[in-house]
């Protein structure tokens, strides 16, 4: 915690403008217009969420803590995904991670905390939530129409999380909770405390506010981490009889797959403060600071299968549609992979706002911050192989999920049978990867707005202002990449070396719901004794795969991780921006329209290596590899700017008491990933996959839209609310890649595919939005939200599909019931077929299947200070499993994480 705290005291240096001003509607029958809603439990969460976006002058939802240091969810994600539009991304555990808005993913959207950007600890934009705890926010905001006073960079929407502030309610505060939880999936438990406290001073002129969060969870989660294809050109020795099938032609097969199971154990801190200070009536500013810490270690255990097409490989293969479901496969070397990933965040966010109202007509507002995001996995995370060095056989098939495989091993074992006994003996070694990044980012921001009052007419006030920003984003990446495949080929065992390596576990349940047979018990290494063992072969000369000296010399000092330029870079984005807008309001009328200016430079720098030389001397033998020459790395320094204008206007009316229409037109535009203007280049040579991939290009422009928003929200009753909205965006130059086939890199003999970024066409997004809030007066209630999103997209003025990672449908519902004692939940979030990539294996798309995310909530009150609750999460046991657009033998992804039980208790003082 000391490095959390001081990440946050880094100092002060940016920021942002506020949000934007409240319409003045009629009043909401039952409910008086100056009331104040302390909010406390789910009913007054929801209603004071109600007023919120009633009041708002844009399209707008919103969430409210139920409770001071209490969200809705134990994550800030899983809360977002219950309002309309909105959808999640689940990373280890099934926790709640990226959210995508209205069709569009995390790369479309801002996120920021208190109209302050949020520096991420990814390669680009998209914030991470689960580094963020939800003790630590009051209030979220889901922004979806455009507004000048908004800072630029979303087309999807702006999301912006709020803190309690001291001020916000007078006295004294203190709000505990303590939990723990099970897992029945990992069988582990975890824990969390955390506290806010805060009191008011001088009359209530001063504000102080302190929080605290500490939390270990442990989870496992069972994945399919590899599921790879192959496209057989030509024709297929199909029976083993060395005659051509005509239906073996131009077939899919599958390369390589691994099952695994990956345990993690997340440890989580969190810091935050505030001081407010109203000196005098017209003058109010605020000094908060929030640094939070997620270690997050992971480690997975894999088995692995090369089942690649290669001659006099294949006998007894079975072809559905054009694609090989079962074969035999002879010289197969069954492997196991251990993983570990050392994800660990410092982040932090300090800020000073102040607000001065100069007369009766003027206010001024001011805003500095710093945000910063430090992630310290250099060289931390490993990726190392062994396999069983043989002649062995693998039986391949696979109908519906997973697939089955059998390996009768070279001296007649099953592999199912004999793996909890393999050990140093069976297993050698092969490939050791180490490698991992730095990730620096540091957003200084400051920001001067001002809010003149005319009253003149129809036209109500001025908003105008100006703001800056300065980003810094290093990516310092640590690896062996050029040393890992030393020790290939399988030729040294562990017991040859003298090492005491290989062990095993067998994980109950494992990839439960998944389907398919294969062995049950994983391969597990003790991984300093991995590379420990490598030091025996020091001075040996290295034989190659067909047992040729090659002239070089093992050296295990060479395995240590060293910076590697071509996987680094430095981005600096530095952005100016202005606005006026005009605030209307008349009897049933309100709105506003106004222009936002933003200029944006950029520089990138970055290193460049290139392919030159192949040699490999057994091209017919899947699990070798060739050997790659490569050129020295060039360095790359490239500068980009580019200014736009943005209009916006944003119109409500009152049709009736308590019904309201809105309307929206906006110009939007979203950056490019930061990555994205670095042009990293990585292969796949090593793996015989002759394709380069290139991450970035310097040149790529802003993706821009052009978006509309039409909306009724009828407010028929106190707390309730039906609502309705169409929304369109036309967007152009949106980020995606090409693939350039057969292009010659000047590599004699061998052509690549090379996949780069490119500005498309365009795209056209098309939604609907339909939401029912209705609190019953004996404490019962309903929320429903359902979106239905359509998008087409365009590459080169050709229609190519929907745009990647949207889904059609997607919905949310709870059931609710709230008295002076009992307060109990049950919610339902169902995000619909996804196209997560659009052409994949075969030119089909990878589509993941419909899943529904089921949570409850019962909580006690055991007097008006103590509460005790229970609460589930995925009680629906529901898995993540992708396709290929065809029936489910074409399995492209699956993953588990099981079920989670939350027992707790909060006190107030």
């Amino acid at each position: 915690m000391v490095v959390a705290i001081e990440l946050a005291l880094y100092g002060s240096a940016s920021a942002q403008e506020a949000p934007p001003p409240v319409a003045a509607p009629a009043a909401d029958p039952g409910v008086p217009a100056a009331a104040t809603v302390t909010v406390s439990g789910t009913r007054a969460s929801l209603a004071k969420s109600r007023e919120r976006k009633r009041d708002a002058a844009i399209v707008m939802d919103t969430i409210t803590a139920e409770d001071l240091g209490r969200f809705p969810d134990d994550n800030v994600a899983d809360s977002l995904s219950h309002i309309s539009g909105i959808t999640v991304s689940r990373t280890h555990g099934g926790e709640g991670q990226y959210v995508n808005v209205r069709g569009l993913g995390p790369a479309y959207s801002i996120v920021t905390l208190n109209n302050r950007t949020l520096a991420t600890d990814g390669d680009g934009r998209e914030f991470a939530f689960d580094v963020l705890p939800s003790e630590t926010i009051s209030g979220a905001d889901v922004m979806k129409s455009a507004d000048a006073t908004q800072i630029e960079g979303s087309i999807g929407g702006a999301i912006n999380l709020r803190s309690a502030r001291p001020l916000d309610t007078p006295g004294f505060r203190s709000n505990w909770r303590v939990e723990s939880d099970y897992n029945d999936l990992s069988r582990k438990h975890g824990g969390k405390i955390s506290g806010v406290v805060k009191n008011t001073y001088d009359d209530n002129r001063i504000g102080v506010q302190l929080g605290l969060v500490l939390g270990k969870s442990k989870t496992r989660s069972d994945t399919l981490n590899e599921f790879a294809y192959t496209t057989l050109h030509g024709s297929l020795d199909k029976d083993g009889n060395q005659v051509d099938s005509p239906d073996g032609r131009d077939l899919l097969a599958p390369c390589c797959f691994s099952v695994g199971t990956l345990d993690q154990e997340k440890k989580r801190g969190a810091l935050s403060g505030a001081i407010e200070w109203k000196p005098n009536k017209d003058i109010r500013m605020a000094v908060d600071v929030l640094a939070t810490r997620l270690d997050a270690p992971s480690t997975g255990y894999n088995q692995s299968y090369f089942v690649d097409h290669a001659q006099g490989r294949y006998s007894d293969v079975v072809i559905k549609d054009n694609l090989v479901t079962g074969m035999t496969v002879r010289h197969l070397t069954p492997e196991i992979i251990n993983r570990t990933d050392n994800r660990v965040v410092n982040s932090g966010q300090i800020g000073w706002n102040g607000e001065w109202k100069v007369g009766e007509a003027l206010k001024l507002t001011g805003d500095v911050y710093r945000s910063t995001a430090r992630r310290d996995s250099g060289g931390k995370n490993s990726w190392a192989v062994a396999g069983i060095p043989g002649d062995h056989t693998g039986y391949y098939s696979i109908k519906d999920g997973l697939p089955d495989m059998r390996v009768t091993l070279a001296d007649g074992r099953d592999l199912a049978a004999a793996a909890p006994t393999l050990g140093d003996k069976d297993y050698a070694l092969h490939w050791a990867q180490l490698d991992g990044t730095n990730i620096k980012d540091t957003v200084d921001g400051a920001a001067l707005a001002g809010k003149l009052q005319l009253d003149k007419g129809f036209l109500n006030s001025l908003r105008f202002g100006a703001s800056t920003t300065r980003r810094a984003k290093t990516r310092s990446t640590f690896d062996n990449l050029d040393y890992a495949c030393q020790y290939c080929n399988y030729q040294h065992t562990f017991a040859s070396l003298g090492a005491n390596v290989i062990g095993s576990v067998t994980p109950r349940d494992f990839m439960r719901h998944g389907g398919g047979s294969f062995p049950g018990a994983l391969g597990t290494f003790d991984l300093p004794a991995y590379f420990n063992a490598m030091k025996a072969l020091d001075g040996k000369e290295i034989i190659d795969a067909l047992g040729q000296p090659t002239g070089t010399f093992y050296n295990a000092a060479l395995m240590t991780p060293a910076f590697n330029p071509t996987s680094s870079y430095d981005v600096t984005e530095k952005t100016l921006a202005s606005y006026v807008s005009a605030e209307l309001a008349g009897d049933d009328l309100f709105g506003s329209v106004g222009l936002r200016w933003v200029r944006t430079n950029t520089t990138s720098e970055s290193a460049v290596r290139r392919v030159l030389t192949i040699t490999d001397l057994t091209p017919n033998d899947p699990t070798s590899s060739p050997t790659i020459g490569y050129s020295l790395p060039t360095q790359e320094i490239v500068d980009g700017k580019y200014s736009k204008l943005l209009p916006s206007l944003n119109l409500g009316y009152w049709a009736q008491k308590n019904l309201l229409a809105r309307f929206a037109l906006a110009r939007t535009m979203a950056r490019p990933s930061l990555d994205q203007l670095a042009p990293l280049t990585t292969d796949g040579s090593v793996n015989r996959i002759w394709e380069i991939s290139v991450q970035g290009d310097a040149h790529l422009k802003p993706v821009e839209a052009r978006q509309g928003d039409l909306s009724l929200e009828w407010y028929y009753n106190p707390k309730s609310m039906l609502t309705g909205a169409l929304y369109w965006k036309n967007i152009k130059n949106f980020v995606t890649y090409a693939r350039d086939e057969n292009v010659d890199i000047g590599v004699p003999g061998q052509l690549y595919t090379v996949i780069h970024p490119i500005n498309g066409d365009g795209a056209k997004v098309r939604g609907l939005e339909l939401g029912v809030q209705h609190l019953f007066s004996n404490g019962f209630g309903v929320n429903y939200k359902y979106s239905y999103t359509r998008t087409k997209s365009q590459v080169g003025g050709v229609e190519v599909g929907p745009l990647e990672g949207v889904a059609r449908t997607s919905s949310a519902a709870a059931l609710l019931y709230e008295d002076d004692k009992i307060n109990a939940q049950i919610a339902l979030d169902y995000t619909g077929r996804t196209v997560e990539v659009r052409e994949s294996y075969g030119g089909m798309a990878k589509i993941a299947d419909p899943i529904t995310w089921i949570s409850a909530s019962l909580s006690y009150s055991i007097n008006k200070s103590v509460n005790v609750f229970i609460e589930g999460k995925n009680l629906g046991d529901a898995v993540y499993k992708a396709n290929l657009n065809r029936r489910g033998d074409a399995l492209a992804g699956f993953e588990t994480w099981g079920r989670t039980v939350t027992i707790g208790a909060t006190a107030k003082f």
